[in-house]
């Protein structure tokens, strides 16, 4: 009997194509042909033809909807507020809702006015996602098998904790054996986005520093604007 292949990737791109926007940065989708795809590809390839003129999103700005009118339906403002989610979601690799609503909690008991960068400094201070920003692997899913499998370690200490949280100073390190797979993920990773400044990285040593985030801008991580008010108003009541 002849057995069909099943494509795993089906059920996962597919996401990009219902939310428009190739969230995770995949290199991958340039290569499909379908009709449906065709449309989705065309404007991803436009905005590669921009490294030079790349514009990040700033997450701390507020945003007016375009239906201002009384008749913009309670649907439509639920459709996006649930699209943001899932962005936000796929974007850091596809967490719990239980520990989005815990680190929503957090932020939301600081009184600050910038309350969209603290909530986001908790997603960018987890190891696994300080990995994929520093160009170690192609994708969260890869840096966390990284950890899991034990090959990174934190100050000299071994860490299979993919939501470990980094303080200022640690260092990063990687074992010796997998120092020529992170140089081949380097080559493989786009230009964009840039490591952020707050990383300082060694590919010969396979090392990253972890800073402080006063200098450095977080919305040079990101292509598509997340509208964060409505994911922590909304969110935060459920």
């Amino acid at each position: 009997m002849l057995i069909k292949k099943r494509n795993r990737n089906k059920p996962f791109y597919r996401q990009f194509l219902k939310l428009r926007d190739n969230i995770q940065n995949r290199k991958k989708v340039i290569y499909f042909y379908k009709e449906k795809w065709q449309r989705f590809v065309l404007t991803y390839l436009k905005k590669l033809k921009q490294y030079k003129k790349f514009k990040p999103k700033d997450q701390n700005c507020y945003l007016a909807s375009k239906y201002t009118n009384k008749w913009s339906s309670y649907k439509r403002r639920y459709k996006r507020t649930l699209m943001d989610y899932k962005r936000l979601n796929l974007l850091y690799g596809g967490l719990a809702k239980k520990l989005v609503k815990v680190l929503i909690k957090k932020t939301l008991r600081k009184n600050s006015r910038r309350v969209n960068s603290i909530f986001l400094k908790l997603f960018e201070s987890r190891l696994d996602v300080v990995l994929y920003r520093a160009k170690f692997s192609q994708s969260i899913k890869t840096a966390r098998q990284l950890i899991l499998h034990g090959k990174i370690f934190v100050n000299g200490k071994l860490i299979r904790i993919k939501s470990y949280k980094l303080k200022t100073g640690d260092l990063i390190s990687v074992e010796h054996t997998n120092f020529k797979l992170i140089k081949s993920n380097k080559k493989k990773c786009f230009i964009w986005p840039v490591p952020p400044k707050h990383l300082t990285i060694n590919f010969r040593t396979c090392q990253i520093a972890f800073g402080t985030f006063d200098y450095t801008n977080i919305s040079f991580n990101f292509f598509s604007h997340l509208n964060l008010e409505k994911i922590l108003m909304n969110y935060y009541q459920y």
